[in-house]
């Protein structure tokens, strides 16, 4: 598959067939994503290919994307936390240029990936897989086989519109940012419910809060 035919063929997603991945290609994916730029070449990265059931479930309960345990598998990214840089947080932006680079080369394999960075809190995370201190989760990666081709999905603008020389220079709607603060605030407070309260309450967050996708 051409590189600029993955870029925009490549979709999010959400709904798998049970079909499992063989474990060649899954080290493939992982390859391309060791294969990425990192702050100061540090290549501190590593990927836990999660296949367990229960694990799956046990994220959810505490907070994770309900998608997590209908995907066949999934891969949690984490970086080392070497980064002397805290402003501009390099060490995430290694690990984001990895994740980009293993679902090109998922979907170019004839799977489907999500991105998901819907997670429980990363305390949670670091007991769920005895992660050490050191080592940051940064995001999940869905995997699997697709139940039917990704649909097309235009870009929201033009490219000249987002280029700009020298200066910002762009007419933009301005976001909402009272009501962005407001999910942050509630989202921080579910995070560290208890997760038994989490259950309790979740039918009412998934029914207005979450997104629905259909892919």
């Amino acid at each position: 598959m051409e590189l600029n035919e993955a870029i925009k063929n490549r979709r999010s997603i959400r709904k798998f067939s049970n079909q499992s991945i063989d474990n060649s290609l899954i080290e493939k994916i992982i390859e391309a994503g060791h294969w990425a730029p990192s702050h100061c070449n540090t290549q501190a990265w590593r990927f836990i290919v999660v296949k367990n059931e229960q694990i799956k479930k046990e994220m959810v309960a505490a907070g994770g994307a309900p998608t997590i345990k209908y995907a066949p598998m999934g891969i949690l990214v984490l970086y080392e936390d070497v980064s002397e840089n805290l402003e501009y947080q390099d060490y995430i932006q290694s690990a984001a240029a990895a994740i980009q680079n293993m679902l090109l080369t998922a979907h170019s394999l004839g799977l489907g990936g999500c991105w998901i960075c819907h997670l429980p809190p990363k305390k949670t995370l670091r007991k769920i897989f005895s992660i050490p201190k050191n080592f940051n989760p940064i995001a999940y990666v869905l995997l699997g086989y697709p139940v039917q081709p990704p649909a097309p999905a235009p870009r929201k603008l033009k490219t000249l519109e987002l280029i700009s020389y020298n200066q910002f220079n762009f007419n933009f709607k301005k976001t909402a940012q009272a009501k962005i603060k407001i999910k942050r605030f509630f989202k921080k407070i579910y995070y560290f419910l208890p997760n038994s309260v989490k259950k309790l309450i979740f039918p009412l967050i998934n029914k207005f809060l979450i997104k629905k996708f259909t892919n």
